[in-house]
């Protein structure tokens, strides 16, 4: 009966990391036989939905680490109420087993030690009711597996399951450049970057990339004889190697960009038109429809699954991101906003008519939530609350 708890427990894990197999739920059938009592805890906790939605520290838990912290839990913390000798022994043998669910969820809590968010701090300057921490550096990659590891400042190495190891220098992945074993052409890793975070890294051919906020590169441990095929969602800055027989594409959920080598910067979230920027070289983008066109260094290209609309860019206002600002040039507030919800991880409410007056500046994104939107609302007519990671922007009185 003791495994039972144990087993329940993995279950548990695999039921919120979304990997519980038809197997396991013929294995839980039998528990469930055994003990009906089992099956009304199971169905409580699973129906509460407890952190269902963080499947990546689900996926990420240390079972191992679990049951050690389980057991160290449950000798720390006896039970209260008065026991009889008699129930001593039956004590020991469910171990709390009423009660080893709660204390994994109280795991849950040990191990995922942030309850609060961390990016949440108090506002001594501005009298907002709390600040909000600038993003980072941040990143979890897919293995080939589909095993999720965070990425972090600390590692050097990552182990992937073919036997390749992907280094981590000075914050970026660096991926050895390819071997000619064309296995590795066909396994995947995909790196994705949450709200608040940005990363670097390197592929295989040597192609640099910098990945902004809420963005995912999926891309293979080795490049085709032919081409080199990458995905993106979201933004990212790209110095593609030079190759002059084999094109680098990016697909985009509007359109194809190819380059031979070349630097720009692309914008590909789902929810506007894409764009690409081409700081030098050239590309040829391709959208949906099959329409090409080229484009010349200082050229922008907004893009969606029909249209393609050509016109001059700013360089710095496009790329500034990636050298660590902020850089507004006739933006209207509710696109600074959406730029400053992304790297603050915050949610934006507009309360009453919004100006549709437009602005400039360029700011750090090293500073505060609560200094960013000081130096927004300076002259712009606006006033914005705080709460959590909740901002309200209205128009002042």
């Amino acid at each position: 009966m003791m495994d039972h708890q144990f087993i329940l427990v993995d279950f548990l894990v695999k039921h919120f990391g979304g990997t519980l197999s038809q197997a396991d739920m013929q294995a839980l059938q039998k528990i469930f036989e055994d003990d009906p009592t089992l099956r009304e805890q199971w169905e409580r906790y699973t129906s509460q939905g407890l952190r269902s939605s963080d499947a990546e520290f689900w996926d990420r838990l240390d079972l191992d680490q679990a049951r050690t912290k389980i057991l160290h839990y449950a000798s720390a913390k006896p039970v209260k109420r008065p026991l009889q000798i008699g129930n001593m022994r039956q004590l020991m043998i469910y171990a709390g087993l009423a009660a080893s669910l709660l204390i994994f969820l109280g795991v849950a809590w040990f191990l995922n030690a942030t309850p609060q968010d961390k990016q949440i701090v108090a506002d001594h300057v501005y009298q907002y009711n709390n600040d909000v921490l600038p993003g980072g550096q941040k990143a979890t990659l897919t293995l080939s597996n589909g095993k999720t590891v965070a990425l972090s400042e600390q590692q050097t190495i990552v182990q992937e399951t073919h036997g390749e190891q992907l280094q981590i220098i000075d914050g970026q992945l660096h991926y050895k450049p390819s071997s000619g074993q064309t296995e590795l052409a066909n396994l995947k890793n995909t790196l994705k970057v949450p709200e608040s975070g940005f990363y670097r890294m390197v592929l295989p051919d040597g192609t640099k990339v910098w990945i902004n906020s809420a963005s995912e590169l999926s891309y293979p441990l080795a490049f085709g004889k032919y081409t080199r095929n990458v995905e993106l969602r979201g933004e990212a800055y790209f110095e593609v190697a030079h190759e002059k027989n084999r094109p680098f594409i990016v697909s985009t959920i509007h359109g194809d960009i190819k380059v031979l080598g070349t630097a720009f910067n692309l914008t590909a979230y789902s929810n506007a038109a894409s764009n690409v920027t081409l700081v030098n070289g050239s590309i040829q983008l391709t959208n949906k429809n099959k329409t090409s066109k080229q484009i010349v260094p200082g050229q922008k290209v907004e893009f969606d699954g029909s249209a393609m609309r050509v016109s001059q860019a700013n360089i710095e206002k496009e790329t500034a991101w990636q050298h660590g600002y902020f850089y507004f040039e006739h933006d209207q507030i509710q696109d600074i906003m959406e730029q400053l919800a992304r790297w603050y991880d915050i949610q934006v409410i507009y309360k009453g008519p919004i100006s549709k007056k437009k602005f400039g500046g360029s700011m750090s994104r090293s500073v505060s939530l609560a200094e960013a939107l000081e130096l927004i609302k300076r002259g712009a007519g606006l006033e914005f609350e705080i709460d959590g990671k909740t901002v309200t922007v209205k128009t002042k009185n």
